[in-house]
């Protein structure tokens, strides 16, 4: 190994230094150590070391009532992370608006109810019924995150589907808090008047955050941003239509099935 030498002109005070660097042979150097400050991405969800559901309630929570900081300054971390965060997301709010719906059969239309307790395939149907539609969720908001930088970059930058899939994937936060269990949980939380504040913040907070995403994280000009939301909705409406047709087809079977 090839020992470093002092540069030429440094003083030499008779104290030998304990290390230099090999670079610039400075005894003190900080330009050429690596930062090793972990990076933040500014989500409970991922800074936070509190329990899950915790992490996972401010980080729906934050996205609906601050979009412009959320999704502003959104990190491109890793995917996994989101991932999870959008799973137990759409899982809760589309939990408890299943659970609100089959409560409403239940009383309304009890015969229906039985008959579906009572028919193993009609469970399954049903279960599958949830799935689907957790699944398909979570496609629509990877499809339009992804569909905004394609389509805010094309042209004039570079796209990154990571950036675009962590922030469809984020903003499945406002179905948690527009959902019956958000509505339930702020209220509790923050009482009957303030727990509304965080629940119409949300159901308002798409618009910002995409300018916020677009403009401040990406840094697409105006036209960047007109693209995109067009790239997007066009996307997303085909997937809708297509999907929509497909499960009117499955409902249309299960009623049949039941004998309506």
């Amino acid at each position: 190994m090839r020992a470093a030498r002092l540069p030429p002109g440094a003083e030499d005070d008779g104290v030998p230094p304990v290390s230099m660097c090999v670079r610039c042979g400075l005894g003190t150097c900080a330009g050429c150590a690596p930062d090793l400050t972990p990076t933040r991405s500014g989500l409970p969800w991922e800074d936070s070391r509190r329990h899950w559901l915790v992490r996972l309630w401010q980080t729906a929570l934050e996205s609906g009532l601050e979009p412009e900081r959320i999704f502003g300054e959104l990190t491109p971390g890793r995917i996994a992370p989101a991932l999870g965060f959008a799973v137990l997301a759409e899982t809760l709010a589309l939990g408890s608006l299943g659970l609100l719906g089959a409560g409403a059969v239940w009383i309304g239309l009890p015969d229906l109810a039985g008959q579906v307790i009572r028919h193993p395939e009609a469970l399954a149907a049903v279960l599958a019924l949830f799935v689907g539609s957790v699944l398909l969720m979570l496609l629509l908001h990877l499809l339009w995150g992804i569909s905004l930088d394609l389509g805010g970059a094309f042209g004039s930058g570079t796209a990154s589907v990571r950036y675009g899939a962590r922030f469809g994937l984020y903003a499945c936060g406002w179905d948690l808090m527009t959902s019956p269990l958000g509505l339930v949980c702020s209220m509790v939380f923050r009482g009957p008047v303030r727990g509304l504040v965080p629940v119409g913040a949300a159901a308002r907070a798409a618009r910002p955050a995409q300018r916020a995403y677009l403009v401040a994280c990406r840094g697409f000009d105006e036209a960047g941003r007109r693209r995109a939301l067009r790239l997007a909705m066009v996307v997303v409406g085909a997937v809708v239509a297509a999907l929509g047709l497909g499960l009117f087809c499955a409902l249309a079977w299960l009623s049949r099935q039941l004998g309506y």
